[in-house]
């Protein structure tokens, strides 16, 4: 059976005398029954559920952790699972209770919590149902993971990625990252040829404009004696050379290396488009936009200069180190012994940058975040008269992210001088033990003067060697998010087998379907509806009671998690997806205009629709008449979310593109509920016309918009608790009237003050 404890709450259980080994499941809270503050825990085995109380503290600790929790324990509470009644939650205010509900007796609070924490007790009842049910404890459970790596100890730098950078087999996601040059590899040789070639005359020059030139060329005796001008040709077309080869390489690089992050980034979006709308709400949209933009961005850098920089750094540190040693291997082992020195020194130093850098990109993350606030906010700021006081904030955070760059700076104008004083100082060795050589005959000025040159070549292939490491690192890191979108499955897949309607006529039929955005929460509990096609439904019920869940399960935006959907006595997963949404209109409250005309918004559900088109649909629309007096018409553009347009106008574009759509089933998700009455009043009569020969669902608090429907359901928690027409639920008195009649006192109300 599966089992999942967190690792910090073994240590806290353990010292009460439970076996650890016996518990399937834990989850940390932090209230006490009473609602004071503290750091309860509550497990459970197969026989009693543990209720933990305490304070949790924090104790520093050597390793890559750094710090631990550690548990003062006040007190402990077993309850045999046996004996429970019924466990549910309750949600208050800003808080949470976990309440029993036995047979014979009254309700008792069992934990409290705050709100935050509501999910996690669902959780815990489902794990405690399980066991009852003599299941898999975890079955259909998502467990919290830990925040450290459990290989290594390292923590997650995103806990919801659940990746350790430590660990991660950066050797499969190399390989895969060196696939995308696969359609490129004609290039990528030339690319490697040129490198080569240009290397090789980098290496050559200075071997030629010092040895030769002063053993060979200004020396009497030489083999090349006086022949000083051409020697400094030969010397320009070796140097030339170089230069056509390095710009040679820049050029069939400036031609490959776009090309293959335009591949990935095209790879990403379109993985993306094939996801499904749930992966859309569990992602923060920066978050998105990062991967197709900034570790896209990320991994190009690294193979523009990166990766083609570090071949040419790794030939020309190996072609120099050998020309040295058949130089003189004695001066060669003094270069090669203060090389090493030098790494570590830049390693060193860059390790302390790289905790300037994070600091540095929490705070311009933070002050983003507070400019996209006060923009956004802006009404909210000047209503409470609050300029001052977030210039202040955002001022006190600017000089946070303000002394980190001044201490970065100070680090760098400090430590970058002395290790260039170390590196020369290597050259001064070298003087020291190559100076006497000279004298003594043992070596050339020519082979003195070339070590010189050598050991300043290696200063920059040394200090890039360094950090490069770490900029592979954020490269890899960066692939295994964009590889996470590509090789993500949506959770709403084509069918294998695809049914194909035809004709399509648009009956439903939801049978016992259960569904839950957050694990243990149900939203929809076996609700049973049908609708004849044709037929217009009305369904109505509280916020929250789950009726634009419905529509979204009917149009397939999300699958449920059991029972069935049937349009046309076939189940929505045996449907093309193509064929399900081109069927299905939903025109809802939360309208999305794209950024560009009008025409091409209202042409969005169908690309080659004409002109003609677009205006037909407008018209029925009720939208002709406002565009019309737009000062380019259907050419006029309109920003992001159309928020050029009022709410009424948006609504009517909406409407207009679903007419165009002509889907055999149309969903009306409180299509007008922000609308004043005139504006309801001109988008209701377009809805009629569009709903003509069309089976309809539309769900609206307002219950006079429903005046037309043929039959009307009540949702309530989850469930159908009503259904008939208008006058059937008026008879019966219940939930359908009890709505209608709050309604129509509210109207009263109105009335009166008007």
């Amino acid at each position: 059976m599966k089992t999942h404890i967190p690792e910090y709450m073994i240590s806290a259980f353990q010292a009460q005398g439970i076996d650890t080994k016996k518990l399937l499941y834990a989850v940390h809270t932090d209230m006490t029954r009473e609602g004071g503050l503290a750091d309860l825990y509550a497990a459970v085995d197969a026989d009693n559920l543990y209720l933990l109380d305490g304070e949790e503290l924090v104790v520093k600790t050597s390793g890559a952790r750094r710090i631990v929790a550690a548990y003062a324990a006040r007190s402990l509470e077993t309850l045999p699972l046996k004996s429970l009644g019924e466990l549910k939650t309750e949600r208050l205010l800003s808080t949470g209770w976990l309440i029993e509900e036995p047979k014979d007796g009254d309700a008792r609070v069992l934990m409290s919590f705050s709100v935050g924490f509501l999910s996690t007790a669902e959780r815990l009842i489902k794990v405690i149902d399980n066991i009852n049910k003599g299941v898999d404890a975890l079955r259909e459970v998502v467990v919290d993971e830990e925040l450290f790596c459990p290989k290594c100890g390292t923590r997650y730098p995103e806990p919801e990625r659940k990746l350790c950078p430590k660990c991660m087999d950066k050797a499969s996601i190399t390989r895969r990252l060196m696939g995308f040059f696969g359609r490129y590899r004609g290039k990528v040789i030339s690319i490697v040829l040129v490198m080569l070639l240009g290397s090789a005359f980098a290496i050559v020059a200075p071997y030629l404009g010092t040895k030769l030139l002063f053993d060979e060329v200004l020396t009497e005796g030489g083999q090349y004696f006086a022949m000083l001008l051409g020697f400094v040709l030969v010397l320009f077309v070796v140097r030339a050379m170089g230069v056509g080869f390095n710009t040679l390489y820049s050029y069939v690089l400036a031609h490959t290396i776009p090309w293959i992050v335009y591949d990935l980034k095209v790879q990403i979006f379109e993985a993306m488009q094939r996801l499904s709308v749930g992966f859309y709400t569990s992602k923060r949209t920066g978050t998105l936009m990062n991967r197709v933009n900034r570790d896209a961005t990320n991994i190009y850098w690294f193979f523009v200069d990166g990766l083609p920089y570090l071949v040419v750094n790794v030939l020309t540190s190996a072609g120099v180190i050998t020309l040295m040693c058949l130089l003189n291997i004695k001066l060669a082992l003094v270069c090669v012994i203060i090389m090493p020195i030098t790494i570590v020194m830049f390693r060193v130093l860059w390790g302390v940058f790289r905790r300037f850098h994070h600091k540095f990109w929490v705070y311009s993350s933070q002050l983003n975040s507070m400019v996209s606030d006060s923009v956004n906010g802006q009404r909210v700021i000047k209503a409470y008269a609050r300029e001052d006081d977030e210039a202040s904030r955002f001022a006190h955070l600017g000089l946070k992210q303000t002394d980190v760059d001044i201490a970065s700076f100070n680090v760098g104008f400090t430590a970058f001088p002395l290790i260039y004083l170390f590196m020369f100082f290597g050259q001064v060795i070298i003087t020291i033990i190559g100076g006497p050589m000279v004298v003594s005959g043992e070596i050339t000025l020519g082979t003195f003067l070339s070590f010189i040159v050598y050991f300043n070549m290696l200063n920059g292939p040394v200090e890039f060697m360094s950090w490069v490491s770490n900029w592979w690192a954020r490269c890899v890191d960066s692939a295994q998010r964009v590889f996470e979108i590509i090789d993500a499955k949506p959770d709403v897949a084509e069918p294998e087998e695809p049914v194909t309607l035809d004709p399509f006529l648009g009956g439903i039929d939801a049978r016992g379907v259960w569904f839950e955005y957050d694990p243990a929460t149900p939203v929809l509990k076996g609700l049973e509806l049908q609708v004849e096609a044709g037929k217009m439904l009305g369904i109505v019920g509280k916020t929250g009671a789950g009726k634009s869940t419905l529509a979204n399960l009917i149009a397939r935006l999300y699958d449920v998690n059991e029972g069935e959907i049937l349009i046309d006595g076939v189940n929505v997963k045996r449907l093309p997806l193509a064929q399900l949404r081109q069927s299905i209109g939903i025109v809802s409250q939360d309208i999305y205009l794209f950024i560009g005309t009008i025409a091409d918004n209202i042409r969005y559900a169908r690309p080659d629709a004409s002109i003609e088109d677009v205006i037909r649909a407008a018209k029925a629309a009720s939208a002709h008449d406002f565009i019309m007096l737009l000062p380019d018409g259907y050419e006029t553009r309109v920003g992001a979310g159309g928020q050029d347009l009022s709410g009424g106008e948006k609504q009517r574009l909406s409407i207009a593109r679903t007419v165009l759509q002509n889907p055999r089933i149309l969903i009306l998700d409180e299509a007008t509920a922000a609308m004043d009455t005139e504006t309801e009043a001109s988008i209701q009569a377009a809805l009629s016309t569009l709903q003509k020969g069309r089976t309809t669902i539309a769900i609206a608090h307002r219950l006079s918009t429903l005046r037309d429907a043929d039959s009307l359901a009540v949702i309530d928690d989850g469930k159908v608790v009503e259904r008939g027409t208008h006058v059937e639920l008026m008879k019966k008195m219940g939930e359908y009237h009890k709505l209608y009649k709050i309604q129509m006192e509210g109207l009263k109300v109105i009335n009166m003050d008007a």
